[in-house]
């Protein structure tokens, strides 16, 4: 599990925004006392050499330090990940992919040197967390060590954690980090893939173990860069921040033993202490969700830095790398500015700017993010040779097993996932995936009722091929934790607490159910805008509030994750096997009884206004038979 797609800030419907540009003078940043005021950006140009701020160095910043922070979050293992996506005011097709990522990198970057007469030392490549899990087969089948060799070759420099670093455990991911063996019981596709450190200085300075309140397997706080021009120098910290929503991200046998601190008071803190170092230009990467819309921009980041300006205004930290809402984002937050690059690959951000070198602290800073665009769109930007032959390498490796075809689609298209929601929060992935938990479960004698899943499990479209084949590589981009499936019992009551806690945080976090359908309305109330009102089987018999029910759950939601605390320490009565697993098998039971696969009927949950029939109607307490 783990992110959700957060459906209030979808961008398919973004509205021209009002201000121009992205450019902020911090001729004092550090010195102001002014509470955090958030001014949202519009990026309006595809490629960093139409940037008019970035084309030339005015001639107050002629003897200042130039900089350059290129940016990614949330690459989730997207070595091949395509689509469109929504940049200011304009949305971008066919977007995507390492390859394309390393060209527009290098881009950039080269547009930089150019325009500041620069060495290569003055920029560095960041990114903040989810740098795999959630990943397609050509990462997940090789423990995601192809998508960490494509970073090193991309030359990623500085990174930190995000939820996902901790879905096989953070040793795991260290190994991985590192280039370290796997274990003996590996896959042998696994054992038999190269592996190599990435290179990439993690740094995370609000995750300790309990044991001893230290930082794990090494990492440190924050690392110091120096960076050089017109024979002067200057020091530019980066610290590195995990969310404290990680409890609520991952299964409790991955954090238990850790504990994540504060993310504005360490911020605070190692802003001062690089102070005393002689530091006062900080960037921040925190795996910390924002999203820019409608003008305005609102998230996690933002509280996390009025809460740092609150602590202590005179901190320096002048740049904030979001990641995990997997929203676009260009803003700044009092003097901070802070960008976020969607997700897989699709887009990156640019920062560029300059250090005084007499007081050594940010003098301006100019952020945009811009589209991974395709070699037809942006001819200019060259892939990177040796991210290409990663890529292939893997496809190459995973292929046997990607390829098998496990099942038969009625029609050859897509049944697309969470970003086709219905207005209702239902997509047809998720819908299928609850469908075949809930099949498997009846034919393992299970006898559930329902089947639900947080729709933060269900992580792509089902692809289908133009002969209406499913393969195995498709069913597990859809489904590729590997949760455990597991059969608990809770009452009507439990049911719909669980239902109702999908409207307790602006449906960031919903379910996708299966064997139900229920009906819920207006509520009047900021907290909980909607409630449920109505819950009935799918043969139209009224779900008991006092009755009990068995329900699918993956392990994830029973430990309550993403708050669905209704799920939380119900009575376990089986359990089913892997949720990717028990996917893959429903297409091979359906091909073996000659059943193409169909779209549901997105039908399950239906809105009523307040005020009308359905919605006054209150679910009885119990059902008393009538003799």
């Amino acid at each position: 599990m783990r992110i959700v797609h957060q459906h209030k800030l979808l961008y398919s419907l973004l509205v021209p925004l009002l201000v121009v540009g992205s450019t902020t003078t911090l001729s004092n940043l550090g010195d102001t006392a002014q509470a955090a005021k958030v001014t949202t950006q519009t990026d309006k140009y595809r490629v960093p050499t139409s940037q008019p701020g970035f084309k030339k160095v005015a001639k107050k910043y002629k003897q200042a330090i130039p900089i350059q922070i290129l940016g990614i979050n949330d690459l989730h293992g997207g070595l091949e990940t395509t689509g469109s996506v929504t940049i200011g005011t304009k949305t971008y097709n066919d977007v995507g992919t390492v390859a394309r990522l390393s060209g527009s990198l290098d881009q950039a970057q080269n547009q930089f040197k150019k325009s500041q007469h620069v060495k290569t030392a003055n920029t560095f490549r960041v990114e903040a967390g989810d740098m795999v899990g959630a990943s397609p087969a050509n990462s997940t089948l090789l423990a995601h060590e192809s998508t960490m060799h494509a970073l090193r070759a991309m030359n990623f420099q500085i990174g930190t954690l995000g939820n996902h670093e901790f879905d096989h455990g953070l040793g795991e991911f260290n190994r991985i980090l590192k280039g370290h063996k796997p274990a003996a019981s590996a896959d042998s596709l696994i054992k038999n893939y190269p592996h190599q450190a990435s290179k990439i200085n993690l740094v995370v300075a609000n995750v300790v173990k309990k044991s001893n309140h230290k930082i794990p397997y090494g990492y440190k706080p924050y690392t110091i860069k120096t960076i050089k021009a017109h024979g002067k120098t200057a020091k530019v910290g980066f610290i590195g921040i995990e969310t404290t929503d990680l409890p609520h991200l991952t299964l409790l046998k991955n954090y238990q033993n850790y504990q994540v601190l504060d993310e504005a008071k360490t911020i605070v803190k190692y802003d001062k202490i690089l102070n005393k170092k002689g530091v006062k230009a900080v960037v921040v990467m925190a795996h910390t969700g924002i999203a820019s819309q409608d003008g305005k921009t609102d998230g996690s980041a933002v509280s996390i830095l009025n809460k740092v300006n609150q602590l202590d205004k005179q901190n320096h930290v002048g740049l904030y790398v979001a990641g995990h809402s997997h929203q676009y984002a260009n803003a700044t937050v009092g003097k901070t500015h802070v960008v976020q690059a969607v997700y897989t690959g699709k887009a990156y951000n640019d920062t560029q700017g300059y250090i005084n070198p007499k007081t050594g602290k940010f003098m301006h800073l100019e952020s945009h993010v811009y589209p991974v665009l395709p070699a037809k769109a942006n001819p200019k930007a060259k892939s990177n040779a040796k991210v290409t032959a990663i890529v292939k390498d893997a496809d190459k490796r995973v292929a046997p097993k990607v390829n098998t075809v496990i099942g038969k689609a009625a029609t050859p298209e897509p049944i697309t996932g969470r970003n086709n929601n219905s207005k209702t929060m239902e997509n047809a992935a998720g819908e299928l995936v609850v469908d075949a938990q809930r099949y498997e479960a009846q034919k393992a004698g299970t006898a559930p009722d329902f089947a639900m899943t947080n729709n933060g499990g269900v992580r792509a479209d089902l692809a289908v091929t133009k002969q209406g084949d499913i393969t195995w590589g498709a069913a597990v981009a859809v489904q590729p934790f590997g949760n455990i499936l597991q059969v608990v019992e809770m009452t009507g009551q439990q049911i719909k607490d669980a239902l109702n806690q999908q409207y307790d945080e602006n449906q960031a976090f919903y379910l996708q159910i299966s064997g139900l359908r229920y009906t819920y309305t207006d509520n009047h109330d900021a907290k909980q805008p909607y409630k449920v009102v109505d819950i009935k089987k799918d043969d139209g018999t009224p779900v008991s509030m006092t009755a009990t029910y068995r329900v699918v759950i993956n392990d994830f939601l029973h430990g309550g994750g993403d708050n669905f605390y209704a799920f939380k320490n119900t009575p376990i009565k089986a359990s089913i096997g892997a949720d990717t697993d028990v996917f893959v098998q429903y297409f091979k039971d359906m091909a073996a009884a000659n059943t193409p696969i169909k779209a549901p009927t997105l039908d399950r949950k239906i809105y009523q206004p307040a005020g009308s029939a359905m919605a006054t109607h209150t679910q009885p307490v119990e059902q008393v038979a009538l003799g």
